[in-house]
């Protein structure tokens, strides 16, 4: 079945929503554990790389079904928009001087992580509506 523009659109903005509201839902643990435990910034820094590639994999998964079309695009879409409005909020925020470099390594691994996961994705079996009934 094809997928006219509106559908891809929706799929991408689900996508997008899941991971921003993801990532705000782990930002907001995150600050509580700061407060309470002194975690070195290597640490930080770490554990802020992984909420993000997790956010980006969540809304892959929200944006591209199993056995879905265009799992490769609509993933690469998703994460580059995803690192383009986290980095950008990141500026906006007070973050350190832009820097190239940075914002390069930010889109390579959204982009790995979105790529992967939708190629992967729109390559899993569908799952059948007889197995989905039988599993309820």
């Amino acid at each position: 079945m094809a997928r006219n523009r509106k559908s891809i659109i929706k799929s991408l903005v689900k996508g997008l929503a899941v991971s921003i509201l993801f990532t705000l839902l782990c930002m907001v643990v995150f600050a509580v554990v700061l407060v309470y435990l002194r975690l070195p910034d290597s640490l930080i820094t770490t554990l802020n790389q992984i909420i993000k590639i997790a956010a980006v994999i969540l809304g892959t998964c929200a944006a591209v079904p199993r056995g879905g079309e265009k799992g490769l695009v609509t993933g690469t879409v998703l994460a580059l928009f995803y690192g383009v409005l986290g980095y950008a909020l990141y500026m906006i925020l007070g973050g350190s001087s832009f820097s190239v470099r940075c914002m390069l390594g930010e889109l390579l691994l959204c982009w790995a992580a979105g790529a992967v996961t939708g190629a992967v994705r729109a390559n899993m079996a569908p799952r059948s509506r007889a197995k989905v009934a039988r599993t309820c």
